[in-house]
């Protein structure tokens, strides 16, 4: 065999070699189980969830939220959040409705901000204002951008990311695929666990909606940070 033909078959092996191991870098690490995904079967671009897929222009999700920012200056208690994506060609245009439910500041709030359709990030500045009662909504309902930087497998089992509280580090891992009801309807969800100290942070994901479908977090110190719960959606 010619020198020339030995580097091609040597590429060739090693590259096999390459992907049999990510294939069980991911079967072991991602700890895939059930009747899923698997070393033998591994998850394909099918089983994969990318935050803001499948907003279309004119949907409205409505959640009940209860929340704070992080400087614990604005809580939303019994809260009601309603999101209106408008279609902007390269970013959506969304419109919030936000009903608080305690009765020491002004009632309702209405805020129009612009989101990347990568990641939904905000790409426009807003005032100090409408701010102050933004960062309740993005600190739970797109809290999730933390998470899902980019697609992430539902699969029980696999890990999305990694959660730093202090000196230890923590896997945020799918552990179920259950099926849960909310005043939207009843959902087919993928359940995402960690837990910090003694509380146990789940948020219920459905692989066709566009954001979590419900979700239960908590602080170091056991307090809860945020809950919300889809409530209602139109397309």
């Amino acid at each position: 065999m010619s020198p020339k033909k030995t580097i091609f078959v040597a590429a060739g092996i090693f590259a096999g070699i390459g992907i049999l191991a990510s294939v069980v870098i991911i079967a072991i690490n991602g700890g895939f189980s059930g009747g899923g995904p698997s070393i033998f079967n591994p998850p394909t671009s099918k089983d994969l969830w990318t935050l803001g897929s499948n907003i279309a222009n004119g949907m409205n999700m409505t959640y009940s939220l209860s929340g704070s920012t992080d400087d614990g200056k604005l809580n939303l208690v019994d809260s009601k959040v309603s999101m209106r994506f408008h279609d902007m060609t390269n970013k959506w245009n969304i419109d919030f409705k936000i009903q608080n439910g305690t009765n020491n500041i002004n009632n309702v709030s209405e805020i129009h901000a612009n989101y990347s359709k990568n990641q939904l990030l905000r790409t426009n500045p807003i005032t100090e204002h409408d701010n102050k009662f933004l960062q309740p909504v993005e600190a739970s309902v797109l809290a999730i951008r933390d998470i899902a930087r980019e697609p992430k497998y539902l699969v029980v089992g696999a890990v999305w990311d990694k959660i730093f509280t202090g000196s230890n580090t923590i896997d945020a891992r799918i552990v179920s695929k259950d099926t849960i009801t909310t005043p939207a309807g009843a959902y087919a969800v993928y359940s995402l666990q960690y837990k910090v100290g003694n509380s146990l942070n789940t948020i219920y994901i459905n692989k066709d909606l566009p954001l979590p479908v419900k979700a239960q977090v908590y602080g170091d110190n056991g307090k809860l940070l945020y809950e919300y719960e889809l409530q209602s959606i139109t397309r």
